[in-house]
C-alpha cells in the first residue's frame, strides 16, 4: 500500500488541464491582481482613514453626550432626595402618618409634589398600606388624581425602608414598577417619629418617559432606558414603536460585562435611519438598575465616505490600465521559450526520447532547457539500468521461492507488525493441522506475537507433535530490526525416540540393580566372614571393588531418576516436612566424611523448627547431591560451610565451599542433564559421575516450589543457595 500519493485518472486531468490557466497568464495575472489589490487597498486605507477621522469625531461627540446624559441622571437623582428630605422633614408629617390624617398628609404636600414636577407621591404607613396616592393626570398639566388605597409592602423599597435598613448611601431606595409603556421610578424614604421609630415612608415617582426626556434635553441626543431584561423604559426616539430599540436578554447580559471596563458603542438602524448607540450603566443610588443608551445618527458619514471612495476609485483605474499594458508586452517574452519546453515535455511524456528542447538562450531559461536536455539524456541511461535491474530481481526472486519452497521445515517470515511476510507450503501445511485445535493454534500465534522470546530453540507442542522453534531477527545494515524469520522443525520423532530410550534405560537399570546388590552383598560377606584369612592387599581389593559398586550403584540410581523426570512421572508426595530435622540429618552425615579429608565443616542450622510441604527423602537427596559436590571439590585444609536463614515466608540453605571453582562460560550449563564441566576432572578425588546430580536437584527443588541459584568463581569456591517456601507450622523468630 502507498500512502500519501493521489493518483488522477486520465478524463479528470484533461478536465484540470482545460481549466488551468496558461503560463501567460499565471505570469501576468499575479501581478495584475497585485496591483489590483494595491489600489483597492488604497482606495480603502485613505478612505477609511477620512471615515475614521470623521468617526473619531463623531465618536467623541457621543461620549460627550453620554457624560452629559450621566450627569442629568446625577441631577435628578439630586433632585428627587431633595424633594423627599423636604417632604418627609416637613412639621407634623410623622404625626399625621401615625393618625392617618391623609386630608393634612394631602395639604401639606400635594405643593411640594406640584413643585417638584413628580409624575406620582405615595404615603404609606408601617404597616405598608397607602394612605395617599396621588397620580399626575398627563404630562402638560400639574393635576393630580388620587388613587385608591392599596397595599405597597410588596415593594423592594418599601420593604428595605419599613425595616430600617440603609446602606452606605443612606436610607433612601429606588424601584422600577409599572408596565413598558408606563413605567415609573420610585424613591422611597422612611417617615420617623420623635423617637426615630418608623411610622411610614413616602415614595416619590418620576415617569420613565420624562426621565428619559429630561435626560436627552441635557445631552442633545435620543435617549433610551433598558432595564435588566432588554425592556425599554423610556426613550426619546422619534419612532412609530418602542419595540425596534427593545434588546434581547443575552445581549443585555453581555452588554452589562461590557460596560464595566468601557462604554460599547453598537451601530443601530431604527426605522429605515442609521444610529450609532453608546451603552452605559444605568444607575440611581449607585446601584445599577439597567442600561442607558446615548445614540446620534450617523448617515452623514456614510455619505462623507462614498464621495472620497469614489474618487480615488477613479484615480487608481486608470493607474490599472496601465500596468496591464505594461504586463502583457513583458509576459510575451517569458512564455514563448516556456512553450517550447512544454512541448518537449508532452513529447517526453508520452514516451519520444529523442525529443529535446534545443533551448539556447542566454538567460535563465536557456539554462533550464539545456539541463532539461541533459536530464532526458540520463533518463535514457537509468531507464535500461532500472530494466536490468528488474530482471535481475525477478530471477532473484524466483531462485528465492524455489530455495524456500524445498526446505521441509515450516519457515516463515514475519515483519515487526506481527504480519506474515511470506512463507512456505510446510508453513501452510503446519497452519492446515492446527484448524482443528484451539489450543496449539493459540500457542502458534503466541510465538508470533512475541518472537523475541524465541531466539534460543524452544520446543513447543501442538498438532500432536514436537516442534523446534527459532526465531532469527533481520536487520539492515544500519541496525534497524524489520522482522524476524521464524522455523518450526517437527522434532516429534526425536522426542519419541528420546523417550523410548529413557524407558529402555530405565528397565535397563532396574534389570542391572539386582546383580549389582548381589555382587554388592557378596562382597561384604566375604569381607567380613574371610576378613581374617585375607592377607592386607586382598582387604584392600575388596575395599575398592565395595567402592567402586558404590559408585556404580549411585549412577544408576540417578539414571532411574532422571529416566523417572523425562517420562514426566515424576511427583512428590507433598506431607510437613520439618527441615530443619533433615538438615541436621545431611549435615551429621557428611560431618565425618568432611573431617577424614580435613575439610573445615561450619554448620549453621538454627533451632527453631522451619517446616515445608514436601518430600522428605527427595530434599535429604538434594543437599546430599549438593553437599557430595562440595566435598569432591574442596582441596584438604579449606572449608565447607551449611548455612540456613529464614524470613516470615522463606528459608535459604546456602551450600559455600572454598574448591576448584566453575569457568563463567559453564555456569549456566551445570545444571543442564548429562553436562559435565571442565572442573569435574579438577578435583582433589575421584569425582566421576554422569553430570545428573544439579539436573535433578534443580527438578526436584522447583518440584517443591522452591528455586536453586549458583555462583561461583574459579580458585575461590562456589555457593549453591536453595530457597523453599515454609508453611504455616514454622517456628520463625526473626
Amino acid at each position: 500500500m502507498i500512502v500519501g500519493t493521489t493518483y488522477v485518472r486520465q478524463p479528470q486531468l484533461k478536465n484540470l488541464t482545460r481549466l488551468y490557466p496558461g503560463i501567460r497568464t499565471r505570469v501576468t495575472g499575479p501581478f495584475l491582481l497585485l496591483i489590483a489589490i494595491v489600489a483597492i487597498l488604497a482606495v480603502f486605507i485613505v478612505t477609511r482613514l477620512v471615515a475614521g477621522s470623521i468617526q473619531e469625531r463623531f465618536n467623541n461627540q457621543l461620549v460627550d453626550s453620554a457624560n452629559a446624559a450621566s450627569n442629568a441622571i446625577v441631577e435628578i437623582e439630586r433632585q428627587q432626595l431633595a424633594t423627599l428630605r423636604l417632604m418627609v422633614f416637613t412639621d407634623g408629617v410623622a404625626a399625621a402618618v401615625e393618625k392617618r390624617d391623609v386630608a393634612n398628609l394631602d395639604a401639606w404636600l400635594r405643593p411640594v409634589a406640584a413643585n417638584a414636577g413628580l409624575d406620582a407621591m405615595v404615603i404609606f404607613d408601617a404597616n405598608g398600606e397607602s394612605m395617599l396616592w396621588l397620580r399626575r393626570e398627563n404630562n402638560f398639566d400639574l393635576t393630580y388624581t388620587a388613587l385608591p388605597d392599596t397595599s405597597v409592602d410588596d415593594w423592594h423599597s418599601v420593604q428595605r425602608v419599613l425595616a430600617a435598613q440603609s446602606d452606605p448611601l443612606g436610607d433612601k431606595f429606588v424601584d422600577i414598577l409599572g408596565d413598558d409603556s408606563d413605567s415609573l421610578l420610585y424613591m422611597s424614604a422612611p417617615i420617623r417619629n420623635s423617637d426615630g421609630q418608623v411610622v411610614g415612608g413616602i415614595a416619590i415617582g418620576t415617569s420613565m418617559f420624562n426621565f428619559a426626556r429630561r435626560v436627552s434635553e441635557q445631552s442633545l441626543s435620543a435617549v433610551a432606558l433598558y432595564d435588566m431584561q432588554g425592556n425599554v423604559l423610556g426613550q426619546t426616539f422619534r419612532i412609530n414603536s418602542a419595540d425596534a430599540l427593545t434588546l434581547p436578554a443575552s445581549t443585555v447580559a453581555d452588554l452589562m460585562i461590557r460596560v464595566q471596563d468601557t462604554s460599547p458603542i453598537e451601530a443601530l438602524e431604527i426605522e429605515g435611519t442609521p444610529f450609532q448607540i453608546l451603552y452605559a450603566p444605568f444607575e440611581i443610588r449607585s446601584e445599577t438598575i439597567g442600561l442607558l443608551g446615548v445614540a446620534l445618527p450617523s448617515n452623514f458619514i456614510v455619505e462623507r465616505s462614498s464621495t472620497s471612495r469614489n474618487i480615488f476609485a477613479a484615480l487608481f483605474s486608470s493607474l490599472f490600465v496601465g500596468v496591464v499594458a505594461i504586463g502583457l508586452m513583458t509576459a510575451r517574452t517569458i512564455t514563448r521559450p516556456v512553450q517550447r519546453l512544454v512541448e518537449t515535455t508532452r513529447a517526453i511524456r508520452d514516451g519520444d526520447l529523442s525529443k529535446r528542447v534545443d533551448l539556447h538562450t542566454p538567460d535563465e531559461l536557456g539554462e533550464l532547457g539545456t539541463s532539461f536536455d541533459h536530464m532526458t539524456d540520463n533518463l535514457v541511461k537509468k531507464n535500461r539500468q532500472i530494466r536490468k535491474l528488474y530482471l535481475q530481481q525477478l530471477q532473484e526472486t524466483a531462485r528465492r521461492e524455489a530455495v524456500l519452497t524445498s526446505i521441509r521445515d515450516a519457515v516463515i517470515v514475519l515483519s515487526t507488525d506481527q504480519e506474515i511476510i511470506m512463507q512456505n507450503p510446510a508453513a501452510g501445511d503446519l497452519e492446515t493441522r492446527l484448524e482443528n485445535d484451539v489450543l496449539s493454534e493459540r500457542r502458534y500465534h503466541q510465538i508470533f506475537e512475541n518472537p523475541g522470546r524465541f531466539h534460543d530453540p524452544v520446543v513447543v507442542e501442538m498438532a500432536k507433535g514436537y516442534f523446534s522453534t527459532v526465531a532469527t531477527p533481520v536487520h539492515l545494515e544500519t541496525g534497524e530490526l524489520i522482522g524476524h524469520v521464524i522455523v518450526f522443525r517437527d522434532i516429534t520423532p526425536i522426542i519419541e525416540a528420546e523417550r523410548v530410550k529413557d524407558v529402555m534405560i530405565q528397565q535397563l537399570s532396574h534389570e542391572l540393580r539386582t546383580p549389582l546388590t548381589a555382587a554388592r552383598g557378596y562382597t561384604d560377606l566375604v569381607k567380613m566372614l574371610d576378613a581374617t584369612n585375607l592377607s592386607e592387599q586382598s582387604l584392600e581389593y575388596l575395599d575398592v571393588s565395595l567402592k567402586n559398586l558404590s559408585i556404580l550403584e549411585h549412577m544408576i540410581n540417578e539414571v532411574i531418576e532422571v529416566s523417572v523426570v523425562s517420562s514426566n512421572q515424576f511427583s512428590i508426595d507433598a506431607v510437613e516436612v520439618n527441615l530443619t530435622d533433615v538438615l541436621e540429618e545431611a549435615a551429621a552425615h557428611w560431618q565425618p566424611t568432611m573431617a577424614q579429608r580435613d575439610l573445615e565443616f561450619e554448620i549453621d542450622i538454627p533451632d527453631s523448627v522451619l517446616c515445608v510441604e514436601g518430600d522428605a527423602e527427595l530434599l535429604k537427596q538434594v543437599f546430599g547431591h549438593v553437599l557430595r559436590n562440595a566435598y569432591s571439590y574442596t582441596l584438604p585444609g579449606n572449608g565447607v560451610a551449611l548455612i540456613v536463614e529464614a524470613s516470615e515466608d522463606d528459608v535459604v540453605v546456602s551450600i559455600v565451599d572454598k574448591g576448584v571453582g566453575i569457568d563463567d562460560d559453564e555456569i549456566n550449563r551445570v545444571f543442564e542433564r548429562m553436562y559435565r564441566g571442565r572442573s569435574a576432572d579438577a578435583g582433589p578425588t575421584d569425582s566421576r559421575g554422569l553430570g545428573l546430580g544439579l539436573y535433578l536437584t534443580q527438578q526436584i527443588i522447583e518440584a517443591h516450589n522452591g528455586t536453586v541459584t549458583l555462583r561461583s568463581k574459579p580458585e575461590v569456591g562456589t555457593l549453591v543457595e536453595i530457597t523453599l517456601p515454609l508453611s504455616k507450622r514454622s517456628e520463625y523468630s526473626g
